[in-house]
């Protein structure tokens, strides 16, 4: 049973993995219908993420723990965006996974201290690709 307002495919198109599909988007589904998403988190990342192959996750700023280090929020979306201002993607991420994958590139080394913001910010550069392994 889905709540109002959540609707899924029902083009009838013929598909061989429409099975799996229908199971996938209903699991996503549930994710919005019976999750605590009350508060998100969004961080925009300019188009340097192109030239890098980086995210750039702030965890404190002026020496003071900011970004993943105090949020609240129930989920954290980081919006990639294109040198022109246009977005690309979404990366729904959650906050346990995100924090595991911050503290390993930090291990790696993968920050930078006193960075952007006229050089406040201390960040964990986490590549792109650490997030689909």
């Amino acid at each position: 049973m889905s709540k109002p307002g959540v609707t899924y495919n029902s083009d009838n198109k013929y598909d061989l993995q429409l099975a799996q599909a229908l199971i996938d988007e209903r699991r996503l589904g549930e994710i919005f219908e019976h999750a605590k998403i009350e508060r998100i988190e969004l961080k925009s990342e300019t188009w340097l993420w192109e030239r890098t192959g980086n995210i750039c996750i702030e965890f404190r700023r002026a020496g003071k723990p900011s970004g993943i280090a105090v949020t609240q929020a129930d989920q954290w979306v980081h919006e990639l965006k294109r040198e022109d201002g246009s977005t690309q993607l979404y990366l729904m991420i959650a906050l346990d996974r995100l924090k595991e994958l911050c503290r390993a590139a930090w291990k790696e080394g993968n920050r930078r201290l006193g960075v952007g913001d006229d050089g406040l910010s201390d960040v964990v550069l986490l590549p792109l690709r650490d997030l689909i392994r």
